[in-house]
């Protein structure tokens, strides 16, 4: 069995997303990150770099006190560069056949996994970064506020994590009002791991991906289960509330004005959770009117109750108010430790794909119960074994069909795009399955050799008859990439457009960490090679998930803009970036240097359009 990841709470807990998730820069590990002090400035120069004369410089997350005179070159190398030509800059990739990730590749990589500089008391009045700072314009009609949620703490007094995963969930938020300035907010979800590590000074709760003991001392109980709730996948904000979201727990409610943390609930937006946990994605179905607006998301046992052998699951829908509007309760077979991370929705149907994992005995018996693994890599992606795709009815013509289980090849399945139906009967299914995955690998074993061939990542479609259980799979763009994202009035309907993070190289075995932004181009009407524009950032950046934000009252499908975060290694800056979705190549509108800050790759977002 290849061993692969999944959180539980009593081996019950489904985990945060992994492609940064590798979700971030490159799919798979985030582990053993190398963390460094982050360069902090000064009071004086964070006054001069912003309006807001309120800010002051608060405690950091930083491992050990930041020197404000430290040398351009920091301690860990990361700006150093070793090649002997100068980095390739941004613009179009390099052409294909020349370039192939290097240790120089890897060494600015691993860079990033350190821990934001942002306060960890956080700041929910925020900063403004004025229109001054701005390259270019931020288009006036981009009204709004863009979320993101990831770990934001990699090292927690001078503990280091063994995975990225177990980071400490960091919400983010960048208001647009229209007037080409940004103002910025920040919180750490204030769990009761984080929380009570924060006072106490120490590292205390276990991680899924913890192995021993965290407090470091000779005592190991290896029959505590239990693992820190992070709260660093997902966010949402919808009907005026705000949910930090990690599918191995509770979501945490937090205040939409100031980002304060209310605590752990059991209901969201006054709907009683049938599964006391919430996945960290969601589909937003815009409709035909705002009447139709629902937001639809899901929640599913990771292991089956007893004594019938069926996982109890449940989608929910609320409507644009926030209100409930409908809940689907669904018990889904032979679905334990399945690692449902993702779902689909069409006007008729929901979708869950099931990964082909298990529990190993044997590793949890003989390397977890001694301290040799963590918990969460006792769930294993089994050889031989069917991943299987449940088709839920979501109206009753779908239930004159009923629930469905259709095997698939055996691949892992992370994130979806987007699924339609055909008046024929087929359903088309886009999503970015892995070849394999194993979360036992860490930052520590990514060479450049891990980019030949391996668990790679492509643009697939999977095109289903539910009433005759058939499927067929078709690659459409072997680019390996991650973080789909497209403009939500076309989810659930056919569509042609889709954004993606995505790597240097295009090729068959061939790749990389995701380093460029990508539109895929499809034909809802058939399985052609998707068409491709791409956006290189240059060789020292790496891209985290982009997020497309629609232009009001339009109804062209790329009519809107694509916002993407950007760690530049080199000049150790995170930047947000604003391109024209319908043509990416002439680069980014506008760009937002956060200066002074590094926030480290995150997980995933939303954007929230100005009512």
């Amino acid at each position: 069995a290849r061993c692969c990841v999944t959180p539980p709470r009593a081996l019950t807990r489904t985990h945060a997303c992994a492609s940064q998730h590798a979700h971030t820069t490159t799919p798979v590990m985030h582990a053993s990150p190398t963390v460094r002090s982050a360069r902090v400035p000064t009071r004086a120069a964070r006054k001069s770099s912003r309006t807001l004369g309120h800010n002051t410089v608060r405690p950091r997350a930083v491992s050990s006190a930041p020197d404000a005179s430290a040398p351009v070159t920091s301690a860990n190398g990361a700006r150093d560069w070793d090649l002997p030509r100068a980095p390739y800059a941004a613009g179009a990739p390099p052409a294909a056949g020349t370039w192939a990730p290097t240790n120089q590749t890897i060494k600015d990589w691993r860079s990033l996994y350190r821990n934001t500089t942002l306060s960890v008391d956080g700041d929910g009045e925020g900063f403004v970064i004025p229109k001054t700072k701005v390259k270019g314009e931020i288009p006036s009609e981009l009204k709004g506020t863009l979320y993101r949620n990831g770990p934001g703490l990699l090292e927690i007094y001078g503990k280091k994590l063994n995975q990225f995963f177990d980071g400490d969930g960091l919400v983010w938020t960048v208001d647009f009002a229209g007037d080409g300035a940004v103002k910025i907010k920040h919180r750490f979800v204030g769990t009761k791991g984080f929380t009570e590590e924060q006072a106490a000074q120490a590292m205390i709760y276990k991680g899924a991906f913890a192995i021993g003991n965290p407090k470091g001392d000779a005592f190991y109980n290896p029959f505590d289960f239990d693992v820190k709730n992070v709260a660093n996948t997902g966010v949402v904000n919808w009907g005026g509330e705000t949910y930090a979201l990690w599918e191995g727990g509770k979501p945490h409610k937090m205040k939409s004005d100031d980002l304060k943390t209310v605590g752990e609930v059991d209901e969201v937006l006054g709907t009683k959770l049938r599964v006391p946990q919430m996945a960290a994605h969601y589909r937003i179905w815009e409709g035909e009117t705002e009447a139709d607006k629902r937001l639809i998301g899901f929640s599913i046992e990771s292991q089956a109750s007893f004594p019938a052998n069926v996982n109890r699951a449940a989608f929910y829908e609320w409507d644009a108010q926030g209100k409930p509007a409908a809940v689907h309760n669904f018990d889904v077979p032979n679905a334990t430790f399945g690692f449902f991370h993702d779902c689909l929705v069409t006007e008729n149907w929901m979708f869950l794909f099931q990964n082909p994992t298990s529990l190993n005995p044997k590793k949890l018996l003989t390397e977890y119960m001694f301290a040799k693994c963590a918990l969460a890599e006792t769930i294993c992606m089994v050889d031989g074994k069917k991943a299987v795709l449940h088709c839920l009815p979501r109206t009753e013509k779908a239930r004159k069909i009923g629930q469905k289980a259709i095997e698939l090849d055996s691949q892992f399945f992370f994130h979806h795009i987007n699924a339609f139906e055909r008046d024929n009967g087929e359903i088309v299914l886009d999503s970015m399955p892995w070849v394999f995955m194993d979360f036992s690998m860490n930052l520590d074993v990514v060479n450049p050799a891990f980019f030949n061939g391996g668990s790679r990542v492509e643009y697939t479609r999977f095109t289903v008859n539910p009433e005759r259980g058939t499927c067929k799979q078709t690659s459409l763009n072997n680019r390996v990439g991650e973080f789909p994202t497209m403009n939500n009035k076309f989810v659930g309907r056919p569509y042609t457009h889709a954004y993606t993070a995505g790597t240097i190289v295009k090729d068959d075995v061939k790749w990389g960490p995701n380093q460029c932004l990508v539109k895929h181009t499809t034909d809802p009407n058939g399985e052609a090679p998707a068409q491709e524009q791409v956006w290189y950032f240059g060789e020292r950046c790496f891209v985290q998930e982009p997020i497309f934000a629609a232009r009001p009252g339009s109804m062209g499908e790329d009519d809107g803009w694509v916002l993407q975060v950007v760690n530049d290694a080199g000049d150790e800056t995170s930047t947000l970036h604003i391109f024209d979705a319908k043509d990416i190549t002439k680069g980014p509108v506008a760009s937002i240097v956060i200066e002074g800050e590094h926030l480290p790759p995150g997980l995933h977002g939303m954007w929230s359009a100005a009512q």
